[in-house]
Formats: structure tokens, C-alpha cells, sequence
């Protein structure tokens, strides 16, 4: 569990659900209600006969896309079986006639998730995880790091249209996903990292980490208004700073931390090397640059792959060494198989061949925000964690209310 998120103790009783198999109630609604997110946003539905309320609708889409359900197929059939208890501890109201809740229709969660604003949403749930955030992860000076990084949906790519874009900010710590928003298909992720981390309220302290196409001028510039870091790869995209951080004398720096790896039939070796950057580097604030080298052999010493990569970074030496750096552009490379992979295989994410309006960007966000749920259940297996959610209809509800 992350040291990051104040969490309530009854996670303990979750932990022992999961080992011992004893039953654990739900607790009570408005300990740490998801139903307050999805009333910030706007309900786009005619006022005239609504019987659920949005907020109740889209706690059991949560609840479904947490149980595993990775189609809208999967989804109805959650909701459509669900309980009664479950059913109004997501805040479905009874039937005047007979008293008990009765279930949305299929049709009428599709309408919603149709012309729901998807940008509502993520601002909705980028609020939610930031209120989350502990005191002390702002406090003492503690750098923080936080990956940004895109993802292309390719079930939603069709004749003559590229498939759809969406960006993330995450927590290299344990992969919790704080922000997310989508590309806009005219244009590209640069442009979309401006408004991504605006959905945070506080990244003061944070180290962001990117791929290279965020290694921009503007962006070291908003951080720092922000109070921001980052750490950042120098690849061809930017040239003049390329050739300057490749001209540099790295023959003669040493080793500064090197680690050793051994797994799946191979070797890997990293190393990284740091100076003080030059004062002729034209890059905004920038304090080191560094070399990472990662070499991979098989068990028998041959040579698979050499990778170097060049950077360039605000923080100084004191704040930051050649480990902690080291660690910086680990947690963002790591963030391809501790998310995006897990969306596509465990939750089905580029198979699903849902492609118009809003849902696709939807139900996207709601994959991300189930992983991190489960991860904060202490959950590193997420296909172990959702294998448990489906096991009781009242389990996605339980990590929910506490998450």
C-alpha cells in the first residue's frame, strides 16, 4: 500500500478477506463516497423522467469496469445481475411500487455514457486523487516522481481514422494514476501537457518524467512556475542539445550507480554517469545532464542489446545523485507495463471495439482509476485482484469506498 494516500484501517479486514475468505461489509456510504466525483460532473440527460441519478449510474459502471467487466456487453450484465444491496449502495433508489431498487437499463447507461463530457470526468477524478494525497507528501521536501505518458487505444481505430490518444500522469511509486485527458486527435501530446497537469492542484515538489518528445522548453518553464522538477531524455527531436550533451567528454566521468538485473533467460546491466550541466547548455534551469547505458546479455554473456540515453535535469547534485536519477527514468520506463499493458491484457483495453463518442475515453479513465483502486488495496497482481473483485458482487464496492 502506498505510504502516499492516508488510507482507512479497515484495509486490514480487506487483506485478511483475501487470505482467510471471511465476509466484510461494505462500509457505510460516505466514509470515501466515489459518488461525490461523479456529481461535479454535469449530467447531460433531460431533466424530465430520470428515475437514477447519474452519480448511481456511473458507481456501477465503476463497480463493473473494478469486477473485471471489459466490454459494454460485460458491463450490462454487472449491473443487470448485481443485488439489490448492491444496487442501493450505489445509490439506486427502490421502485415506488414494490420497494426495491430495480437495475438501469442497458440503454439508459449507454445514452449516458454517450453524451457524458468526458473532460468533466477526468477533471472529476484528477480532483478526487488529489484531495487524496497525504500532508506529507508535500511537506519536507521529499521529490515525489510522476510519469507522464500516452497511450493509443487501437480498438477504436477504424477506416480512415486514427485511433484515439490518451495521456496519464502517474505516480511512479506505485503506478497510481492521478491525472488523465485526451489527445486531441489535430494535434499531439505535447500540447495535452499543459492542461493534464493543470488537473492536479499541487505537483510542488514532484519530479516530472516523460518520453522525449517532453523534452520542451515550455514545458521545464511550467514546471518550475508550478514548483515542479524534471527529468528529461535528449533524443533527436531536439538536436542542437543533443549534439551538445553527445560532444561531452563521458570518457572520463565515472560510473556514478550501476545495478544488475537477472530474469526471464537474460542479464541487464545499467549504469549512469552525471555532471553539472555545461553553461552552454540552452535549456531551461538545468543543473545535470546524464548518461544511461543499459546493456542486456543472455545467461551465457552474449550480447543482445545496447541502449544510451542522454538527459538533462533542474535538480542539483544535493537534491538528486546518480541512484536517484537513476531511479527518475526507471519509473517512467516501467509505467508501459505497470499500466498501459494491464489495460490492454487484463482489462481488454485494445480488443474492445467500442469507437464513437465519448465512451471509448470513458470507460478508459475507468480502467485506469480500477487498477490504481486495486494496487491501493495492496494488490500487485492485477489480474489476481480482479479475479477477486468478481469473486462477490459486494468487493469492487468494498475497494471503492475505501480508495
Amino acid at each position: 500500500m502506498s505510504a502516499q494516500f492516508a488510507m482507512p484501517v479497515i484495509v486490514s479486514a480487506i487483506r485478511d478477506l483475501i487470505t482467510d475468505g471471511d465476509q466484510v461489509d461494505v462500509p457505510a456510504a460516505g466514509e470515501v463516497d466515489l459518488r461525490a466525483v461523479f456529481e461535479q460532473v454535469t449530467d447531460p440527460r433531460d431533466r424530465r423522467g430520470r428515475r437514477h441519478t447519474q452519480a448511481a449510474i456511473l458507481m456501477l459502471v465503476q463497480a463493473a469496469v473494478v469486477g473485471g467487466a471489459t466490454t459494454f456487453a460485460a458491463i450490462r450484465h454487472w449491473i443487470k445481475a448485481a443485488p439489490a444491496q448492491v444496487l442501493t449502495d450505489c445509490g439506486i433508489r427502490p421502485a415506488p411500487r414494490t420497494g426495491t431498487p430495480v437495475a438501469p437499463h442497458p440503454d439508459t447507461v449507454s445514452r449516458l455514457l454517450v453524451k457524458l463530457d468526458p473532460a468533466e470526468l477526468d477533471l472529476a477524478y484528477a480532483r478526487h486523487r488529489s484531495a487524496q494525497m497525504s500532508e506529507e507528501l508535500y511537506e519536507g521536501g521529499e521529490l515525489i516522481g510522476l510519469a507522464v505518458d500516452g497511450k493509443a487505444m487501437c480498438g477504436t481505430a477504424r477506416e480512415g481514422a486514427r485511433a484515439r490518444h490518451r495521456m496519464g500522469a502517474f505516480l511512479h511509486q506505485d503506478a497510481i494514476m492521478v491525472a488523465t485527458c485526451d489527445v486531441d486527435g489535430k494535434t499531439n501530446e505535447i500540447n495535452a501537457f499543459k492542461p493534464l497537469l493543470d488537473q492536479i492542484t499541487d505537483i510542488e515538489n514532484m519530479v516530472v518524467t516523460g518520453d522525449a518528445m517532453h523534452t520542451q522548453r515550455k514545458h521545464a518553464t511550467y514546471l518550475h512556475k508550478r514548483k515542479a522538477h524534471y527529468v528529461f531524455p535528449v533524443l533527436g527531436n531536439q538536436a542542437g542539445l543533443f549534439d551538445q550533451l553527445n560532444a561531452l567528454a563521458w570518457d572520463q566521468i565515472p560510473i556514478g550507480w550501476m545495478t544488475y538485473d537477472r530474469g526471464h533467460g537474460r542479464q541487464e546491466i545499467r549504469t549512469i554517469q552525471t555532471m553539472p550541466a555545461p553553461n552552454s547548455i540552452r535549456f531551461p534551469r538545468a543543473q545535470q545532464v546524464f548518461l544511461i547505458e543499459r546493456h542486456v546479455h543472455d545467461l551465457a554473456g552474449k550480447p543482445l542489446s545496447s541502449i544510451a540515453v542522454l538527459g538533462v535535469t533542474d535538480l542539483t547534485a544535493a537534491q538528486s545523485g546518480p541512484r536517484r536519477l537513476a531511479e527518475f527514468v526507471r519509473g517512467q520506463w516501467s509505467i508501459e507495463n505497470r499500466d498501459h499493458h494491464i489495460r490492454d491484457v487484463t482489462f481488454g483495453e485494445d480488443r474492445c471495439r467500442i469507437r464513437t463518442t465519448a465512451t471509448p475515453s470513458i470507460l478508459a479513465t475507468m480502467r485506469s482509476y480500477a487498477i490504481s483502486t486495486l494496487r491501493l488495496l495492496g494488490f500487485t497482481n492485477i489480474a489476481e485482484a480482479t479475479r477477486w473483485a468478481r469473486d462477490d458482487f459486494t468487493h469492487p464496492l468494498i475497494a471503492l469506498r475505501l480508495t
